[in-house]
């Protein structure tokens, strides 16, 4: 049995594929599929189309990475149509011919299964999948599709969300989005994606992780932290609309209650100027840190040292680093925005605060900072809610291949479109313990 994977190059996995480095940076939701499926049996070939210098492939725990490079002219990003249409069809060409000199080896097994990562390959995979008669899956990475749709953007912003649209309505045996809380169940409804081939599920988290880390004590100490500092944390690509600058803004007021706090953004990213500058300009230099990108390996230590998480994201606070932050047993605060409100349930399990403005955020962090007895609370609550109903990543994985091996014997029945629910949310069933009444914290969202 054979899978392919179509992606384009992404930032945590450059230095692997460019031999700089023995394991991916970050988006385990990315590698570690290719992993689950080379063991359950599967042959692994992963197609990366991107800026290289030549034709390579790279050798990841026994599965190939094929590095196909995008011809030189084609890699400025800006091209007007229909130029960008013709650059469209001449790298798609280039991507198919490299699939074909890889599946159609001699000696070689046809795959079973074509898998694209990003929309833009959506019908590019659908003939390559029709081309060697193999089950095609669809994975897409959340959607801004449905809120700049909602908020009725001018005609450029409507076009691209009618682009968007194709590409969900595009043929395919299963489309699995990531429920990052930016409400791809909704497009999923909106464009009438049949529910049988539509799944929207968490990804899955790393249950072994505790709140201390294996380091967290040393990472303290290098970071210039005594047990003394109330540690806020920020984790995530530092992209616009992550909006780092919410939680940057209300720094001077929350050193106002609490002069031991320090702000420490992790991640790199296009807005890290911008937000540097904006620390110089608040005199907050000796306050807030900027710690660059860093490798997941060491993201667990890195929520080992916080005391409270941040996410202040516009359209949606559900990403991964959220759900690590939750198996660590770190107070959370963040905003309700998109499907947030799926996982953190204000007062019990973090603080969902009702907007993002700095003095909201001000306000929520110094109510915590003046009652560590309810900021533990909702650390413990936090962890109890992520060992209960999140799923491991092996758990979640499987699922996913058990699914799609099921199409490939037996392709599911049509079904007319209808509304998704948060039954597709992957959350595991409420359990049955002596530990306090799940119910109580109404963990019963997918019951």
């Amino acid at each position: 049995m054979r899978v392919i994977f179509l992606t384009t190059e992404w930032v945590a996995l450059e230095r692997l594929v460019r031999r700089e480095a023995d394991f991916p940076e970050g988006m385990p939701s990315v590698y570690l599929p290719w992993l689950r499926y080379k063991g359950r049996g599967y042959e692994v070939d992963v197609f990366v189309f991107g800026d290289f210098d030549a034709r390579d492939c790279v050798d990841f725990r026994g599965c190939k990475i094929h590095l196909v490079p995008q011809p030189r002219t084609f890699r400025m990003r800006a091209w007007p149509f229909p130029l960008s249409a013709i650059r469209s069809l001449v790298n798609a060409i280039i991507l198919c011919k490299a699939v074909a000199s890889v599946a159609s080896g001699r000696g070689r097994e046809s795959p079973s299964i074509v898998y694209t990562y990003r929309a833009s390959f959506a019908y590019l995979g659908w003939l390559i999948a029709q081309r060697y008669r193999a089950t095609f899956v669809k994975r897409f990475y959340g959607t801004f599709a449905y809120s700049d749709w909602r908020d009725n953007g001018g005609l450029r912003t409507r076009m691209r969300c009618f682009r968007e649209f194709l590409r969900w309505l595009s043929p395919c045996d299963m489309l699995i989005v990531s429920n990052d809380g930016t409400c791809g169940d909704r497009v999923a409804e909106l464009v009438r994606v049949p529910r049988s081939r539509f799944r929207m599920w968490l990804n899955g988290v790393d249950k072994r992780w505790d709140g201390n880390g294996r380091n967290a004590e040393d990472l303290r100490r290098r970071l210039g932290l005594t047990h003394d500092h109330l540690v806020l944390m920020c984790l995530s690509r530092l992209a616009g609309w992550k909006r780092q600058d919410r939680v940057i803004r209300a720094m001077p007021a929350i050193l106002a209650q609490a002069p031991n706090a320090r702000l420490v953004i992790v991640g790199d990213g296009p807005e890290r100027g911008k937000l540097e500058d904006l620390v110089g300009k608040l005199g907050l230099q000796a306050h807030v840190q900027f710690t660059g990108m860093i490798g997941h390996d060491r993201v667990r230590d890195m929520i080992g040292v916080a005391d409270v998480f941040l996410q202040t994201n516009d359209v949606s606070c559900l990403g991964n680093t959220l759900l690590e932050a939750m198996v660590c047993g770190k107070a959370i605060v963040t905003w309700d925005v998109g499907t947030t409100r799926d996982v953190v349930i204000d007062g019990e399990n973090g603080c969902l605060m009702p907007n993002a403005e700095p003095e909201t955020i001000a306000q929520t962090v110094i109510s915590l900072v003046r009652d560590p007895d309810r900021r533990r609370r909702l650390a413990e609550h936090a962890k109890m809610f992520a060992q209960q109903r999140l799923q491991s990543w092996d758990e979640r994985l499987d699922m996913e291949i058990d699914l799609i091996e099921n199409i490939r014997t037996r392709p599911p029945a049509h079904s007319s479109p209808g509304a998704h629910s948060s039954q597709d949310m992957a959350l595991l069933p409420v359990p049955q313990s002596d530990q306090p009444n799940p119910r109580s914290l109404r963990y019963e969202l997918a019951a």
